[in-house]
This record gives C-alpha cells, structure tokens and sequence, in this order.
C-alpha cells in the first residue's frame, strides 16, 4: 500500500481485480510509477523550498523534544495519581502536556516517514 501525498489515509497502488488485457496491466503499473516518482519530486522540492536542507542533528533534535514531551506527560500522569484531590486544572494540564507530546510524535513521525520515502536526505552537520 502507498500513502497519499497529502493525507493519512492510504490508497492502493494497484486495482484490487488483475486487468484481463496484459498490456492495460503494464500500462497501470507504468502509470503508478510515474505519478510514484512525480509525488516524489514535488514532495523532494517542497520540503527542500521549505525547511532548507535537515541535518542530522536536527533530526535528532526532534527526537529528543519528542521524548522529552513524552517524559513530561508521563511525569504528570504519575504525579496525578498520588493526588487525592485532583482538580479540574489538574486535568487540564494533563491535557496540554498530552496534546503536546502527541503533537511533537505526529510531527516527528511525518519527518520520519519523509526520510523513509526519500522526500529528504540527512545532510551531514
């Protein structure tokens, strides 16, 4: 399965019933790889035109304020629970720790799946 270009859900690369014409079936497969590499292309250009070249100590920079998030909302999930009186303040910073963590592993997830596709090479630091 390939992913979309600009969203979570996935599509199938190929129709679920073989063409019965070989030549219709070639003629799919080269299209999807052409419109594979085309996505590929825009998506090299735009995160290039955008972020500027991402070095590896970026990216792992991303990952540690991802675990450092993550840390974070963990502690406060810990402290509520030796808390007798948790109030709704409690719980609303429960929240935004947690929206936070999950914000940062959304956006690292995205950086790691664009690595992944070849939408970026790591530049040296």
């Amino acid at each position: 399965m390939q992913r979309a270009l600009y969203s979570k859900h996935t599509v199938k690369a190929m129709p679920d019933k073989a063409v019965e014409n070989p030549h219709e079936d070639l003629d799919v497969r080269r299209m999807f790889q052409e419109l594979e590499h085309s996505i590929k292309a825009l998506n090299h250009e735009k995160i290039s035109e955008i972020t500027g070249g991402i070095s590896k100590q970026a990216f792992i920079n991303v990952a540690d304020t991802t675990a450092r998030l993550r840390a974070c909302y963990l502690a406060k999930v810990i402290e509520l629970q030796s808390s007798d009186d948790i109030k709704p303040a409690d719980i609303s910073t429960l929240r935004g720790s947690r929206l936070m963590y999950e914000e940062a592993l959304e956006g690292f997830s995205a950086l790691q799946h664009a690595l992944g596709r070849g939408y970026f090479k790591l530049a040296d630091d």
